[in-house]
């Protein structure tokens, strides 16, 4: 596994205009993972890394435990289509769900939970996107960081997503050995990847802070 210098996350951050800010939350639920053959009944991420990017009214939250890289932890990641919106919505449940077809979405990526198991599919990254759920913000960042601090908050008091990767995952492994009713020269599909997580999350967002854990 190669490393990951402070500098090169840092570096990552500002480049992409993404701040990391101090806050607390939870992600729990289940997961069904056909892709890295996974069954999680009781599923806990923990989060201690919180990251803001806002760009023109859009705004992009991350949530991670122990650190900013995707690359080698699960992340949920909410893309808010208008935080305008959502400011006028305040305190009611928002709808998640597919772009172009609902206000916010959501992205469950695997990159630890499904990191040292055989994939049984050919694409490498393992993500559940938000089929359908909600979330209700109490606060929304609207893009000022030199604003105070009740103005750089953004929390929800809770979310409930039902997850799904629409791809069918296929048996690339060849463990599954039953093939007398499907043609030969393709990979047997398994069932779909699928998950339910509902959780919070509250931070500030704070312009310029180093990729760091909070406790």
């Amino acid at each position: 596994m190669p490393r990951v210098t402070t500098t090169a996350v840092l570096a990552a951050l500002l480049a992409s205009a993404c701040s990391v800010g101090d806050g607390e939350g939870e992600v729990r639920g289940r997961l069904m993972v056909a892709a890295c053959d996974l069954q999680v009944p009781r599923y806990s991420m923990q989060p201690d890394f919180f990251a803001g990017d806002w760009h023109e009214g859009t705004y992009t939250v991350r949530i991670s435990q122990g650190g900013a890289s995707g690359e080698f932890n699960d992340e949920l990641v909410f893309l808010i289509d208008d935080t305008r919106y959502v400011a006028q919505h305040l305190n009611e449940r928002i709808p998640v769900g597919p772009p172009g077809i609902t206000p916010v979405h959501a992205t469950l990526r695997l990159s630890k939970s499904c990191g040292n198991r055989e994939l049984r599919q050919d694409v490498a990254n393992v993500s559940l996107s938000a089929m359908r759920g909600y979330i209700v913000f109490e606060a929304i960042y609207r893009g000022d960081p030199n604003a105070d601090a009740a103005a750089r908050r953004t929390t929800a008091s809770s979310f409930s997503l039902a997850l799904e990767d629409p791809r069918a995952a296929r048996d690339t492994s060849g463990t599954v050995t039953d093939r007398t009713t499907v043609d030969d020269r393709e990979p047997i599909a398994l069932a779909r990847s699928r998950g339910e997580i509902e959780g919070r999350f509250d931070f500030y967002f704070s312009r310029g802070r180093p990729a760091q854990r909070f406790q």
